[in-house]
């Protein structure tokens, strides 16, 4: 039980997230999206909801269609930061650190970009407007006129300049931008290594949140290499550390696996027989059908994490993947039902609306 102490750490942090936790867009709502019959009624839904000023401030219901991106960005943006301030100073660098995560994967699409002559305009949608790798960060960065000189650049003005290191020394050998990519994930998630001992300190289930996301990434990634039929070495090198699985459990399950299928029900970290059956029984074999599964999980661990921790730093991370989880939603119903898929294609993309 909470004692006196983590009463007066966490009274202020937890209430704010209780707060932000209400503001969820609720499934009753999520429901009404999903029988929506175009992104504008989508869109007229969700001024109601708390992306109101982020929906307006990138024209409302008409520019919806084009637009959702960066009002959905935004407001994950600030969420994000949000979480930040409102930790308890002592663990704000946790924070800080759990979120970097967000800050990468900007930071990757920045310099995709770079390598592929886009535009900031081409790629700015897809930036998480987060607090050191946000949106005027990008514009500067991808108009650098090679991947070295936006690195150089990103080094100076990110907080990010060790992992930067990394990808620049694999951009030299390689001159391969996913080459560079790969690095500096291999590199932060090294580093999130020391913060998630620490957490497991403070709060073993925030810490085992954040395994979890790991083992879905490095899950996903044995998935592609099975179904493309690739060998284990090729993709040996960019498996993230620090989830639950090692290294040496994932060869051996990728190695004994046939096919992605039988790869994804052997997965003890996640509970996938259900999604291999539909796999299997599918004609196209979408793996997306593996990653809805396990974010699914991570969901309802987080939903169950915000909903019964009880003054705890858990109920900050938990929040962060609520929050994920709900743009992710919110980018499936609006573009979903802008492609014309039918409420049922709609549906089981969402699987824990089911």
């Amino acid at each position: 039980m909470p004692g006196l102490k983590d009463a007066m750490k966490y009274a202020y942090s937890n209430t704010r997230v209780k707060a932000m936790e209400s503001k969820l867009v609720s499934r009753e709502t999520l429901e009404r999206m999903l029988a929506a019959k175009d992104p504008g009624s989508i869109a007229a839904m969700l001024l109601q909801t708390e992306y109101k000023s982020d929906v307006e401030r990138f024209g409302g219901v008409k520019a919806m269609g084009t637009l959702v991106d960066f009002a959905l960005s935004k407001n994950l943006g600030k969420e994000i930061s949000k979480l930040i301030s409102i930790a308890p100073k002592d663990q704000r660098a946790i924070m800080i650190a759990i979120v970097g995560e967000w800050d990468i994967g900007n930071i990757k699409v920045m310099l995709e970009a770079v390598a592929s002559k886009k535009r900031y305009e081409d790629v700015s949608e897809y930036i998480i407007d987060t607090k050191y790798a946000g949106l005027s960060i990008a514009k500067e960065a991808t108009a650098a006129k090679s991947v070295d000189e936006a690195i150089a650049w990103l080094t100076l003005h990110t907080p990010y300049a060790e992992m930067l290191d990394s990808a620049l020394d694999a951009y030299k050998r390689s001159h391969s931008v996913v080459e560079a990519n790969a690095a500096l994930e291999q590199s932060y998630y090294l580093k999130l290594g020391g913060t998630i001992q620490r957490l497991s300190t403070i709060d073993r289930e925030a810490a085992g949140l954040i395994r979890s996301r790991i083992d879905m990434r490095n899950v996903l990634l044995l998935l592609e290499a099975k179904k493309h039929r690739l060998d284990f070495s090729v993709v040996s090198g960019r498996i993230l550390p620090n989830g639950t699985m090692q290294t040496g459990a994932l060869e051996k399950l990728f190695k004994d696996a046939k096919d992605a299928g039988e790869l994804a029900a052997s997965a003890k970290a996640f509970g996938l027989k259900q999604a291999a059956a539909e796999y299997a029984a599918s004609g196209t074999k979408p793996l997306m059908i593996f990653e809805i599964a396990m974010l699914n999980e991570i969901f309802r661990k987080a939903l169950r994490s915000v909903r019964h921790s009880v003054l705890s730093f858990g109920a900050l991370v938990a929040f962060l993947y609520l929050k994920e989880v709900e743009v992710f939603t919110l980018r499936i119903l609006i573009k979903g039902r802008s492609y014309g898929l039918s409420d049922t294609e709609i549906k089981g993309m969402i699987s824990w609306l089911k």
